[in-house]
Order: structure tokens, then C-alpha cells, then sequence
């Protein structure tokens, strides 16, 4: 007998955290109350205001065991270990090039892309969600060097994304990006707004904005 599909999903969030209810719901579908929630954060550039309102939003749709780790405060066989224990990771908000040094490199990033592929949803906020693609856009806003390129988890193929494109209004930045990359896509998320990749598939939450490489559609 066949076993069931894992579904896969990844919820790349605009602006910071909490997430919201709907997000909440989505993420935790067919999760038993007991499901294990990690929240991945830092200290340096991070957002510690945002951890108990991290854990009020999980605990409001009634899963009380939610961990907050602090990346840069432990080491990478403790980082490891939580991973692999995690039901939901969601990767938090702050300095894009630091979340990029201690998430998506090594054996972390392999943790993280293992749990995708075994079906543990990955949600991110701002800079956690910038780090999902296999291409990392990183704002001319969030670094002193301008637009900058690197190489992310790698879960999110042929495009780039802003985590604050009206905020921050990124919609030159991502037309650049897109340009200077070759990928087909740039998605332009807002604030309060999810773009969610179920199986692949994009789902869009709120607002998200959608740019097409010229040499696409040409």
C-alpha cells in the first residue's frame, strides 16, 4: 500500500512576526495539539520583542510547546538537534546577511532542507524568508553595499523576493534583481502578507506582487 504524499510547505512572510491566525491554522493543519514549534531567531540585529508574541500566537490556536532558539547563542549540533526535533520552524526577522551566515550555510542549511523534504512546513519573516530561495535577494535597505546576491536554502527555484516591497518600496530593486540574476520571477510581498509554496505550487495571503523577467515574456 502506497503512503501518503508529504505535502511541503514553505511560508515566506513579509514584514516581521507574529504570524497571523490564518497562517497559523494553515501551517499547523493536521498537527496534533502536542506538535513541536521553533522559532529560530538571533540576538545581534535580531528582534527579541517578537518572542512572546511568537509564542501568543501558537498558543491561541492551542499548541503550547513552542521553543525559541537563538542562533548565534548556540552551537551548530545544538542548532541541528532542534531542527530535526521540530514540527514547524519558522525563521525569524533582523540582519539579512547574518541570518544568511548562520541559517543557510553548512550543516544547518542541510537540516533545514531535510526537514522540508520530510514534510516539516518552514515559515519565515523578513530576513527568514529571504533565506528560502535558492537565489537570496538582499536589499539595498538591510546592507551598506548595495543590492547583494548569495546562494539560500535553495527551496524556491528560478526567482527572487522582497520581503517589504511596499514598505520599502523594493519595486525597482526587484526588477534589478531579477535582471541580474536571469531567474523568470521576482515576488514582491507586503507586509502582513504571506506567499506560500504548497507543493511547489504558489498560494498567495494578502497582497503579493508579481514582476516577469522581460527576456521571458518577450
Amino acid at each position: 500500500m502506497l503512503g501518503k504524499k508529504k505535502v511541503k510547505k514553505i511560508i515566506l512572510g513579509g514584514g516581521s512576526p507574529p504570524p497571523s491566525l490564518e497562517i497559523v491554522r494553515y501551517a499547523t493543519e493536521g498537527l496534533k495539539p502536542k506538535s513541536r514549534i521553533l522559532f529560530l531567531t538571533i540576538r545581534h540585529g535580531g528582534a527579541l520583542k517578537y518572542d512572546q508574541k511568537f509564542r501568543e500566537a501558537f498558543y491561541d490556536s492551542g499548541f503550547f510547546d513552542v521553543k525559541i532558539v537563538v542562533g548565534d547563542r548556540v552551537t551548530t549540533v545544538e542548532l541541528v538537534a532542534e531542527i530535526q526535533k521540530a514540527d514547524v520552524i519558522a525563521i525569524g526577522s533582523g540582519v539579512t546577511l547574518k541570518y544568511y551566515r548562520i541559517f543557510a550555510k553548512g550543516k544547518v542549511k542541510k537540516a533545514l532542507v531535510k526537514a522540508y523534504q520530510d514534510g516539516t512546513p518552514l515559515m519565515g519573516f523578513s530576513a527568514g524568508s529571504l533565506i528560502m530561495p535558492e537565489t537570496m535577494l538582499i536589499s539595498h535597505k538591510d546592507n551598506f553595499f548595495g543590492i547583494r546576491v548569495k546562494r539560500g536554502l535553495g527551496l524556491v527555484k528560478d526567482a527572487v523576493i522582497s520581503a517589504h516591497y511596499s514598505k520599502w518600496r523594493e519595486h525597482r530593486m526587484l526588477r534589478l534583481g531579477i535582471k541580474r540574476t536571469g531567474v523568470s520571477l521576482g515576488y514582491g510581498i507586503d507586509d502582513d502578507s504571506y506567499l506560500v509554496f504548497e507543493n511547489g505550487k504558489p498560494r498567495f495571503f494578502g497582497t503579493i506582487y508579481i514582476e516577469h523577467n522581460p527576456k521571458e515574456t518577450s
